[in-house]
């Protein structure tokens, strides 16, 4: 079975993860040793776009896919952008990181180009409601019905909040809206996601380099459906995002 990590990070983290850093040469190995065919990387918060890109765009043992950290604060960002947007393959907002929510005027501009490029955008959902709740992007989702949006965390990093968030695409239809599984660790609560929305609309990821591929890839292995199901989550969902 083909596996895609959706989700991981390579470079260097502020002090949010005390400095912690990868390089691309590790990722590529964990990424082999855990039985992952390709990846959907994006820098650590303390990286810039345009070294992680170079570093990974012309790999020939792995296949990356580029996905482009927006932070509206970054006045090199547009630049990057519009130079390279043929190799980008998705875009990345972190409100959590940037400490503004989606929904946030400077995003606007960003969430137009995804719109415009067809960019998926995965965005980061948490614990922290007041910023990075699901309900933002959800926000998001409605007023842009072109854009696709994959939450991560399955919305939240915690049962009571991704159930609630997977309830809340399923009853208002969310077509353009997918969840993501990185760092999500319960597989019970997770078998109840997938029953709510569809093994389509779920997307594997492990969050690396700060989760590795092995701890999460038996979450969906355990998941009480059937093996064509656990296929659409490892590769068959972000191959069809990506147009692949």
């Amino acid at each position: 079975m083909k596996i895609i990590d959706a989700h991981i990070h390579i470079g260097k983290w502020s002090e949010l993860f005390y400095n912690y850093e990868s390089n691309v040469q590790e990722a590529v190995t964990v990424m082999k040793k855990s039985g992952v065919d390709s990846a959907v990387c994006m820098p650590a918060d303390n990286t810039p776009n345009e070294h992680l890109l170079k570093e990974v765009y012309d790999l020939t043992d792995f296949k990356f896919y580029f996905n482009a950290w927006i932070n509206p604060e970054d006045k090199k960002l547009d630049e990057f952008l519009k130079n390279n947007m043929d190799k980008i393959s998705l875009f990345k907002i972190h409100p959590s990181v940037q400490r503004k929510r989606i929904t946030d005027q400077s995003y606007k501009k960003y969430l137009e180009l995804a719109c415009e490029y067809n960019k998926p955008v995965i965005v980061h959902c948490g614990r922290w409601k007041e910023i990075a709740g699901y309900n933002y992007p959800l926000e998001v989702a409605g007023k842009y019905p072109e854009l696709v949006l994959i939450l991560a965390h399955l919305g939240g990093d915690q049962p009571s909040i991704y159930l609630e968030c997977a309830d809340e695409v399923k009853n208002k239809k969310f077509d353009n809206v997918y969840l993501g599984t990185e760092s999500v660790r319960e597989f019970y609560f997770v078998n109840k996601v997938v029953r709510k929305i569809g093994a389509e609309k779920v997307v594997f990821g492990s969050d690396y380099n700060l989760g590795l591929p092995l701890m999460y890839i038996p979450v969906v292995e355990s998941l009480d459906i059937p093996a064509s199901d656990k296929e659409l989550i490892f590769s068959g969902n972000i191959l069809r995002l990506l147009n692949n």
